[in-house]
């Protein structure tokens, strides 16, 4: 259960006043999983480049008993029989670079519970730059039309999704593509200056890109990469964003590129990354992301890849999974519940530093 406690334990880059501490009831505790059982089917969609077809596995709300309380493992039936209460927002789970969507299986599986259909893919097949910053988005799009397919009548989940109402999550340099996915442009102007005025530092991958800007610019169809920001590659049905220690390629969006994100966002880090530094990019996007609703967690461990398989790391990642299950469900769905377990106060873990627009 999300239990209120005074203030935060303030990091030396996280700077926030202590928060009074209110205890009203929430009747949701989402550390435990949601009501829906659990169905998976896995598909094979296009590729937008017509060489890597994106292997693709959907958990959705299945018809079934309810899940086993926390401490057990889910079970999940293949080709399960849909719930009859959809239909249920579309989840968007985009993993790091070169990890395949079934690596994100706990998220899922999870998620599903609480009455989202879920679509991972497998992205990648080896580092692109291309690849980095516009296939993947591309792609993103491509897996939206591809749920359009699957829920309208005739189709093989028809009824079930709800794309009206979609969120985005993305770990690592998903955590870049899923802010494409709500509306942040490349910005290769900003980067180069940002690159030439931090070449001593090394403070993630945004410069890799550096002097592929004309190759990549080609793909958005910007005759010179430096006139303006590129193009958008986004739906705007697109409703809700969760960044999962977002990796290092974030100042490719510059403060003016990114300001574009207005749709509300939630991002989780770890204070002992030890693959990005949060400052330069997590801390830094939480600040300069357009949306007026926005939340950042900062666990005080678990590492990078937390976030992905969960293991090893206690408590940290089921605290991670309940803020998301809240967050999804109180933007997508407005639940009540979820709203109030996102405010200030009521959101906190030992070891947990977090602050909201919420309230």
């Amino acid at each position: 259960m999300i239990k209120a406690v005074l203030g935060f334990l303030l990091l030396p880059w996280l700077v926030i006043l202590p928060l009074i501490a209110v205890t009203p009831a929430i009747a949701t505790d989402f550390s435990q999983p949601g009501p829906f059982a659990i169905g998976i089917q896995k598909f094979t969609i296009p590729d937008v480049t017509g060489e890597h077809p994106l292997e693709t596995w959907v958990w959705y709300p299945a018809a079934g008993p309810a899940p086993a309380p926390a401490g057990a493992i889910l079970k999940t039936t293949p080709e399960a029989p849909p719930a009859t209460t959809g239909p249920y927002p579309l989840l968007v789970l985009i993993p790091g670079s070169s990890m395949p969507g079934i690596a994100y299986t706990r998220w899922g599986q999870f998620l599903a519970t609480y009455g989202l259909v879920v679509f991972a893919s497998s992205y990648d097949t080896g580092f692109d730059v291309r690849r980095l910053l516009y296939y993947r988005s591309a792609n993103v799009l491509r897996v939206i039309g591809y749920a359009d397919t699957l829920t309208a009548p005739g189709g093989k989940l028809a009824g079930l999704i709800d794309t009206s109402h979609i969120g985005v999550w993305g770990h690592s340099s998903g955590g870049a593509t899923a802010l494409q996915a709500g509306g942040a442009r490349v910005d290769f102007k900003a980067l180069d200056s940002w690159c030439a005025a931090n070449e001593a530092q090394k403070y993630g991958d945004s410069c890799q890109f550096v002097g592929f800007e004309p190759t990549i610019a080609k793909l958005y169809g910007a005759a010179d990469p430096f006139a303006e920001p590129m193009p958008p590659i986004w739906d705007s049905r697109v409703a809700a964003l969760v960044l999962a220690a977002p990796g290092g390629e974030l100042q490719v969006f510059g403060a003016t590129g990114i300001a574009a994100v207005k749709v509300p966002t939630l991002i989780l880090v770890t204070s002992d990354d030890e693959m990005v530094k949060p400052e330069f990019n997590a801390l830094w996007a939480h600040d300069s992301i357009g949306s007026r609703d926005k939340a950042l967690a900062v666990f005080d461990k678990g590492g990078h890849m937390m976030f992905a398989y969960g293991s090893g790391s206690g408590p940290q990642f089921d605290q991670a999974k309940t803020l998301t299950a809240a967050f999804f469900l109180s933007i997508l769905k407005g639940d009540p519940m979820g709203q109030a377990a996102l405010r200030p106060g009521e959101a906190s873990f030992p070891g947990l530093h977090y602050k909201t627009t919420f309230h």
